[in-house]
């Protein structure tokens, strides 16, 4: 039952007629009278009713059996899992709280520019007419609105990770250590290390990736397209020197470790202890974060961000994951098949420029997909 409505419901007939955008949208709320949260994000709605001619507001008091057995509906056909008021739907977004007004706000008026329809019009059978170019956003709980295009692709966002863990900076350090430790004669040694150094590459890159995501979330909330914009001119300029370094390496820039910093990793190398192996892993990744991490925001841009923080912080430690198994295998190549240092860094030298353009080749192609909004 519909206990208030901002604007009556517009017949098929004449949302069909109108003149796109803006288009008519559909908004459904469940609150509680006496929840304050409920009642601090009332005037926002009301706002937006008042600014939106053809937003078309459904509000449900849950305390009522029916409305709450609707709620649970929509619970269900959105994947929200959280039983609190207020939520709010729109199109196929879900957010819960009162701080979710900014975002709400911001759905809105993507949704009056681009139309917007999902599971709840279906529901209620408040069908609207949506642009056939119209993407999909999957529910978010915190209501970060971001395009997607169906379901994360899983094997591609795991090939990615591990394409962007073949990464030559990162190798080195792996590979100056083995070669260090190697003279110590202690394997035991030398697997705790090893593992210490993997480990903290793999926390530093997840944190990175997390900072990367929230920034998204919170900041790209306010201008999406120009987000998107800005990462895919950012991953096309990257890729662009990754591709350059395949022919012409430490001509005019290139990303890698400051040659100033290649003394501290030799002096921390050569003390054996772990608080050095963690600083090793965590200046080796941060070098290598401009050229490792921008296959990440794509997917974050695109995907993660719509998610719920337990889901997109899963998925995030699987590409971080990902990334560094690269570095395991070139670590039970060297620990356990007792390959010598001075062969493997001679392979990652030989390979070097080849990991350096497939990687750069990874980013053009989604900086061109960011950039000219092709997803």
């Amino acid at each position: 039952m519909t206990v208030a409505a901002a604007q009556p419901s517009s017949s098929g007939t004449t949302a069909a007629s109108a003149k796109y955008p803006p288009y008519p949208v559909n908004l459904y709320e469940f609150y509680l009278s006496s929840c304050p949260h409920c009642q601090a994000l009332a005037p926002h709605i009301a706002a937006l009713a008042a600014e939106y001619p053809t937003l078309h507001v459904y509000q449900y008091e849950t305390s009522n059996d029916a409305n709450y057995s609707l709620f649970q509906t929509f619970m269900s056909a959105y994947g929200v899992k959280f039983d609190t008021v207020p939520t709010v739907f729109v199109g196929t977004q879900a957010f819960q709280g009162d701080a979710a007004a900014p975002q709400i706000e911001a759905a809105v008026a993507q949704a009056i520019q681009n139309g917007a329809t999902g599971q709840g019009d279906k529901i209620t059978g408040h069908v609207v007419p949506v642009s056939a170019g119209t993407k999909n956003s999957t529910s978010s709980e915190n209501g970060t609105l971001v395009n997607t295009q169906g379901p994360l692709p899983l094997p591609l966002f795991i090939t990615t990770g591990i394409i962007s863990g073949v990464n030559p900076c990162v190798f080195s350090v792996l590979i100056f250590l083995m070669g260090t430790l190697a003279l110590t004669g202690s394997r035991r040694r030398t697997l705790a290390i090893g593992v210490t150094y993997i480990a903290t590459v793999f926390v530093v890159f997840f944190v990175s990736a997390l900072a990367v995501l929230q920034f998204v979330r919170i900041i790209g909330i306010q201008n999406l397209v120009l987000t998107q914009i800005g990462i895919g001119i950012f991953l096309l300029f990257v890729g662009a020197v990754s591709i350059k370094d395949f022919f012409w390496y430490n001509r005019w820039f290139s990303f890698k470790i400051p040659t100033f910093t290649k003394h501290s990793i030799s002096a921390l190398g050569n003390t054996g202890s772990f608080l050095a192996i963690i600083g090793l892993g965590i200046i080796a990744t941060i070098a290598a974060l401009p050229c490792t991490l921008g296959p990440f925001s794509f997917f974050s841009t695109t995907y993660l961000a719509n998610m719920a923080a337990m889901q997109y912080n899963l998925y995030t430690a699987l590409f971080a994951f990902a990334f560094i198994i690269p570095m395991i295998i070139v670590f039970v190549v060297i620990y356990g098949v007792k390959v010598g240092t001075d062969s493997a860094e001679a392979w990652r030298i030989k390979t070097a420029r080849y990991m350096r353009l497939v990687a750069g080749v990874l980013m053009v192609a989604f900086g061109i997909l960011l950039t000219f909004q092709l997803i």
